[in-house]
């Protein structure tokens, strides 16, 4: 029996330690397609073909951030704020640094009544993001909302100066 040269011990270990990270690599790309899949669907307003989608790219990689934030949008435009808040806490634990994210949720909470979740995730939005005019925009709605008529017209004046031309809404939309 012939035994393997140093160099076919290293060719082992080399194949042993790339194959796995290929089949990531591989995970990642099915995922994102699923992913930009059910973004489409969004578009088109298709939104239970949309959760499909990302529910299929949830499958393939529990850990891809842009899916559950994903299915999170679909879940908000069909007016579950429950399961749109579940989605764009789990896309945040998994991606910390999303402003989208968290700007997400805070309009589902928002949409909930549950302002003071609502303004401390806008807050955290725009500590991520320091242009982030919706943000701004979004959380002077909400203090606006609550009766705090100073801090509403602060964040209106700062996400004018970012934005003088607002997006859908005073309290956002994902």
């Amino acid at each position: 029996m012939k035994r393997f040269s140093s160099r076919g011990w290293i060719l082992a270990v080399v194949l042993l330690a790339v194959v796995p990270l290929g089949l990531h690599y591989l995970d990642r790309w099915a995922a994102d397609a699923a992913t930009r899949s059910g973004r489409a669907a969004v578009n088109s307003k298709e939104y239970a073909q949309a959760v499909e989608h990302f529910n299929r790219a949830i499958q393939i990689d529990p850990k891809y951030a842009p899916a559950f934030h994903g299915r999170g949008v679909a879940s908000f435009n069909q007016g579950e704020w429950d399961r749109a808040i579940a989605d764009f806490s789990e896309a945040i634990r998994l991606d910390p640094t999303d402003a989208r994210a968290r700007y997400d949720r805070g309009v589902a909470y928002s949409r909930a009544g549950d302002y003071d979740r609502a303004l401390t995730d806008f807050g955290e939005a725009i500590r991520l993001n320091p242009g982030y005019a919706r943000a701004y925009r979004a959380r002077g709605w909400v203090h606006a909302k609550t009766g705090e008529a100073a801090q509403a017209q602060a964040d209106r004046q700062k996400a004018a100066e970012l934005d003088p031309a607002p997006g859908k809404s005073d309290d956002g939309n994902p």
